[in-house]
């Protein structure tokens, strides 16, 4: 067996450890959302169980769709790919539960890039976000209609999920009379959907080496890069204002790189060539949400 071929059968076997991983820790999210303790399968019900294994399914779908669409997308176009690796969530951990709560940090794939043209770039980076939001979609419309709206007392503890514009869109669509005092109790297939526009926005951040930031390299060139710098000052004030998770972000951006590697064979795309960072844009719309989370009694969750 050559080397390339044991170096193949290894990364095989990283990417089953890894999904496996994911699968677990997304499940457990699953019955945490479904009200079931995933340290207790005594007290299961059928029902919980059926509705953790829906968490589940939406939510490698959506997570398989995205990279999908790049994986086949980067076939089609000549460029080297792996397979993906699927990034389990920390958790389950007795006494805090699962950390994150969602159970996933979603997946990626390896590419070796090459120079190619802005047209090649952009559709790599930007089929992933839009099939990966194809089915997220469906699981919002689907996990809303299901969901039931309830009236939020002033308990500590309580989380609240910021919403996006597509689940308000949904929430207006399927329960209009929701009164004030009162919030959506989501199903676990409408907490897939939220997962996935929160991971899907998250992609599409212009800057680095993110799906948005190939994007914004492919339309600008290197005239992206002053671009780049100020969205990254944007994230860095959403997370001293709005949300703390945004600095963590923001500290990974920094350390992969907040400049695009100078890989442009030819000019930045122009006129109609840049359609696709024009629908990902308004897929970044409809998925972002500047509060992702909302958490009243944090040391509640720590026991003190």
């Amino acid at each position: 067996m050559s080397s390339d071929e044991e170096e193949e059968k290894r990364f095989s076997w990283v990417h089953l450890v890894l999904l496996f991983a994911s699968v677990v820790t997304i499940s457990a999210a699953g019955l945490v959302a479904s009200e079931l303790d995933p340290f207790r399968p005594s007290e299961w019900s059928t029902g919980g169980v059926l509705k953790a294994l829906s968490y589940l399914l939406w939510m490698m779908a959506i997570i398989a769709a995205h990279e999908a669409g790049h994986y086949l997308t980067a076939r089609r176009r000549k460029v080297n790919v792996s397979l993906p690796y699927f990034l389990p969530g920390i958790g389950p951990i007795p006494g805090l539960g699962v950390i994150p709560f969602f159970g996933t940090f979603g997946a990626f794939i390896r590419m070796k890039w090459r120079k190619m043209s802005a047209v090649d770039l952009m559709a790599i980076a930007g089929w992933g976000p839009v099939a990966g939001f194809v089915v997220t979609v469906a699981a919002v419309f689907i996990g809303v209609a299901l969901s039931e709206p309830t009236v939020v007392a002033d308990d500590e503890g309580l989380l609240i999920l910021g919403d996006s514009l597509l689940i308000q869109g949904a929430s207006a669509l399927f329960h209009p009379n929701m009164g004030e005092g009162m919030e959506l109790f989501l199903h676990p297939i409408a907490l897939a959907g939220w997962v996935g526009c929160l991971l899907t926005a998250l992609n599409l951040l212009p800057m680095g080496q993110l799906d948005g930031g190939h994007l914004l390299y492919a339309a600008l060139g290197e005239k992206a890069r002053p671009l780049a710098m100020l969205f990254f000052m944007a994230l860095v004030a959403a997370g001293i204002m709005l949300f703390p998770g945004w600095l963590l972000l923001a500290g990974l951006v920094w350390w992969m790189g907040l400049s695009h590697p100078p890989i442009l064979e030819g000019k930045p795309a122009t006129g109609a060539d840049r359609w696709m960072a024009w629908v990902c844009l308004v897929i970044f719309v409809l998925t972002f949400t500047p509060e992702p989370v909302v958490v009243d009694a944090v040391p509640e969750w720590i026991g003190e």
